[in-house]
């Protein structure tokens, strides 16, 4: 091999060690503070841009509950909001049913999750018969179905419920459910489970 050759195979070896030590962080021609700089940018965490605060915390006793609307509940009712969104959003309240407490017959036009928190329950799609739910159960009802849910006879229930919004409604309240209809369990009515009737946004 010339001396030529060798000159510029030391020359590739040299750009090749050089090209590892950036990829690595390592020391390079400008010296290992320049190393040191660039491991110390790429663990840098993301600059928060915005002045709103990172973490927001709504305090238990900040957020008070409220009895249920006659209107709109059959029996003790206790409501907390847990947090609201803008008018196409959701949002989410702890209820509490005392023993035979329940709600009217309504619907949501987005849908509703309920999360059984205590006790045992009842909920009620019209047309269907009635389900029990215990603590621990999730239950999804779909946007437009009409239904109803609360308390046994001999059993308080608690539940977080979480609704969705539809241009500032979440619910539409409907007709008290009966004591024949909450005691028998059975299939309510021959006309369809979905309607389309608005009410006020609830509390």
């Amino acid at each position: 091999m010339t001396k030529a050759h060798q000159r510029t195979g030391a020359a590739v070896l040299a750009g090749v060690a050089g090209s590892a030590l950036l990829l690595t962080g390592g020391a390079t021609d400008s010296g290992p503070a320049a190393g040191a700089a660039t491991a110390r940018a790429a663990s840098a965490e993301p600059v928060k841009t915005s002045s709103d605060p990172g973490i927001v915390v709504s305090r238990d006793k900040d957020r008070e509950s409220t009895a249920g609307a006659p209107d709109n509940f059959t029996g003790e009712v206790s409501i907390q909001p847990l947090y609201t969104g803008d008018e196409n959003s959701e949002g989410a309240s702890d209820v509490r049913f005392s023993e035979r407490a329940r709600t009217v017959w309504h619907t949501h036009p987005d849908g509703q999750r309920l999360i059984i928190t205590e006790g045992t329950g009842w909920v009620q799609e019209w047309g269907k018969k009635r389900i029990t739910v215990h603590e621990g159960d999730v239950i999804w009802i779909a946007p437009g179905v009409k239904h109803w849910h609360g308390a046994t006879l001999d059993s308080a229930m608690a539940h977080t419920a979480v609704t969705y919004a539809v241009d500032g409604t979440n619910v539409h309240w409907l007709e008290p459910v009966t004591d024949d209809q909450y005691l028998s369990g059975k299939r309510q009515g021959t006309g369809p489970a979905t309607v389309e009737r608005r009410r006020p946004l609830a509390s």
